[in-house]
């Protein structure tokens, strides 16, 4: 993959393939920059990654990813930047956050202000969950949060701001990339009411 660097724009980066995962970080014409990966990632990853994010402070604001194989990822996240932003990512080894160790998780409380989730045939079969809700540092990872508690994790996702709202659809497996089971479905069900507001 080539990265291009924009004239009159921060300096892009690239990191080489860690445990067959590819990372390139490219300044967008919007002023935004694209955190981009491809490769092998195991179940957790995005907790991972939007753990790390969270505590330095840095806002996923869109982006998409599906998961193509039984560990196969492509994935691309537009950020919130700025050259403080940039030297941050540029610092920090994937390698680490996303594959040798385990990277405390922090907690962010988080409300929605309406949700949609029901079983779709897709992927196999999974759990589609739409969330909508106000714009906060730490959304993408609260609402993870809430996933892996009913042991549902994504296998694909799309990740929406407009303004200050936030609008995300997930494609959620179980454990093992399984169907999910009928009492997790519940469960995350009851707890998306939850921070909704309305139980």
């Amino acid at each position: 993959m080539t990265v291009i660097e924009l004239a009159n724009q921060p300096p892009s980066f690239s990191w080489p393939t860690l445990h067959s995962i590819n990372w390139h970080l490219t300044p967008s014409l919007s002023g935004t920059t694209i955190l981009t990966l491809n490769g092998s990632l195991r179940t957790g990853w995005l907790g991972k990654l939007s753990s790390f994010l969270l505590r330095n402070e840095i806002n996923i604001i869109g982006g998409t990813a599906r998961k193509n194989g039984s560990l196969y990822w492509n994935a691309s996240l537009e950020i919130e930047t700025g050259q403080e932003t940039l030297s941050k990512l540029a610092g920090f080894s994937p390698e680490t956050v996303l594959c040798d160790f385990e990277i405390p998780l922090a907690t962010v409380p988080i409300k929605l202000s309406d949700f949609r989730a029901e079983y779709t045939s897709k992927h196999g079969g999974s759990f589609y969950v739409e969330a909508t809700g106000e714009d906060c540092m730490g959304f993408l990872h609260g609402i993870l949060r809430a996933f892996s508690f009913s042991s549902m994790f994504p296998t694909e996702f799309e990740i929406t701001t407009k303004g200050n709202t936030v609008f995300d659809r997930f494609w959620l497996k179980g454990i093992g990339a399984s169907i999910p089971i009928k009492d997790d479905m519940k469960s995350l069900h009851e707890r998306l009411h939850v921070m909704l507001g309305t139980i």
